[in-house]
């Protein structure tokens, strides 16, 4: 096989080399032997052959994700066959050749694009030296001249960063760490023109991964991954790996760690087990994010406010909603009905703040006029438990917010209320809350370990403290009891 430049791609030699011929000055010729890395296993080599176009890899901490992405990317570029790994095969004509590949890799912090970049550049050191390939070592990229051919890393998070380029093989490293738009609204159409290939690898994400990631949906990997993992068309191929799958790995230094972790924290990290997601375990399953997650849109000033508020020290949260009045503004969606409700803004600044100082934040939120006076108008403001808070409420009114007991005093029957405005699409999230939106997605029903039912109790319910917000304002909400047709409505403004 030879490029553009002439150079002859050969086999594959023992131990993954490929052999590179390329000419220099004088018309000598040089002959390298690019040493392809082998699987470290045949769980890793499973997943490096893989030529399903989508292709879904959830791994444990250490199994070898990157340096199998690495090994996969060098043998996209050098037009290594992956189904036969160059012994030859009917899929590339018994050759072990292929087209060289143009091939993107993309993870969402710079030490991960730093651990790619060093095994493909290790890789295929012996092409850079002698000229057949250039490295441009502050872009990450290594290029044949003259050709679209090349390997790019870079740190990408969401659709913006990842915009600017189109690729043959797409490889989407920490996906759970990434904004699904990254794949939604750039991935998928870089891969058009030549119907490339895309590989997702990710490892179940933790309590400590959501403050990092730029995801909506804390479990939206995990959720691809179990609907990919029921794909019969053979477009898709999944693969799970746990940390113990290394044979390069210590099991007495895996033992250990693991006696150090939570046994959360082992599942995720290690076994790379989350929770297998059926709708019915996820109290707000039924919350629809095509229909009701929507693009940010000035909230009017006839539009009525009400407030819920959930009170700590460390973990104050309050969640400001408006109630849908008409006629509805330009940029609001058209199926918004009177009396629906959306939420436009998300409170949860962390510990250090006085009542005085929130209720000064509040106001910021709710907008000021020329004289000082709010431009949005607060209907209610509700909040706190109802027997064992009373106090902080007083002194909330007593500064100028008058924050109510919810009218409802048992958690069920608040719950109750808040599902019923969520399953009858009554509720709007504003696109940027993404706190309000990722706790929506990960509250889930405590599981019953034998039977796998749901059972009458969130799981880990202290640490959903905008969800505690919005059960305590629903008690002055009003549901609606009967569901009409969702069709654009046209108002005059």
């Amino acid at each position: 096989m030879q490029d553009v430049h002439g150079r002859e791609m050969e086999g594959m030699g023992r131990k993954g080399e490929v052999k590179l011929t390329t000419e220099v000055q004088d018309s000598q010729e040089v002959r390298v032997k690019i040493k392809i890395p082998r699987a470290h296993s045949k769980k890793q080599d499973e997943f490096i052959r893989c030529i399903a176009k989508r292709q879904m890899i959830k791994a444990g901490r250490r199994f070898g994700k990157t340096v199998g992405a690495a090994i996969k990317a060098v043998r996209g570029f050098m037009g290594v066959c992956s189904a036969c790994i160059g012994e030859g095969c009917l899929g590339c004509d018994n050759t072990g050749k292929v087209r060289l590949q143009r091939v993107l890799y993309a993870a969402p912090t710079a030490e991960q694009v730093g651990k790619f970049w060093y095994e493909v550049t290790k890789a295929l050191s012996e092409g850079i030296e002698v000229g057949s390939f250039k490295k441009d070592e502050t872009e990450h990229i290594i290029e044949v001249s003259g050709t679209e051919v090349r390997i790019k890393a870079k740190t990408a998070w969401n659709a913006n960063t990842l915009r600017g380029d189109f690729a043959d093989l797409l490889i989407l490293e920490e996906f759970q760490m990434m904004n699904e738009d990254a794949w939604e609204e750039v991935g998928q159409p870089m891969l058009l023109d030549n119907n490339g290939t895309a590989v997702f690898i990710f490892t179940p994400p933790s309590l400590k991964s959501e403050g990092i990631s730029k995801a909506k949906d804390p479990r939206h990997a995990s959720k691809m991954f179990q609907k990919a993992s029921e794909d019969t068309s053979g477009r898709w191929k999944t693969f799970h790996f746990t940390s113990y799958d290394n044979p390069t790995l210590s099991a007495e230094a895996l033992a250990t760690l693991a006696q150090d972790m939570s046994q959360d924290a082992y599942r995720r990290e290690i076994l790379a087990l989350d929770d297998e997601l059926e709708t019915s375990w996820l109290v707000y399953g039924k919350f629809d994010d095509t229909l009701c997650k929507i693009k940010r849109f000035p909230i009017p000033d006839n539009w009525p406010v009400f407030t819920g508020h959930d009170f700590g020290e460390a973990n104050h949260a309050s969640l400001f909603v408006a109630q849908v009045r008409l006629p509805l503004p330009p940029q609001a969606p058209g199926y918004l009905r009177i009396g629906d409700y959306v939420a436009f803004a998300e409170y949860a600044p962390g510990a250090g703040s006085s009542a005085e100082r929130h209720i000064e934040n509040y106001k910021d939120i709710m907008g000021r006029k020329d004289g000082g006076t709010l431009r949005l108008k607060l209907e209610r403001a509700v909040g706190g438990n109802v027997t064992t808070e009373e106090q902080t409420r007083q002194l909330y009114r007593r500064l100028g917010w008058n924050i109510m007991a919810p009218e409802l005093t048992r958690v069920k029957l608040q719950l109750d209320r808040a599902l019923a405005i969520v399953e009858q699409n009554q509720f709007y999230v504003f696109e940027d809350l993404h706190q309000l939106l990722g706790q929506l997605h990960d509250c889930m029903w405590e599981i019953d370990p034998q039977t796998k039912k749901p059972l009458d109790k969130i799981k880990d319910e202290a640490k959903y403290h905008l969800l505690s917000a919005f059960r305590y304002l629903c008690t002055v909400l009003i549901p609606k009891q009967v569901l009409r047709a969702r069709v654009p409505q046209v108002w005059n403004m």
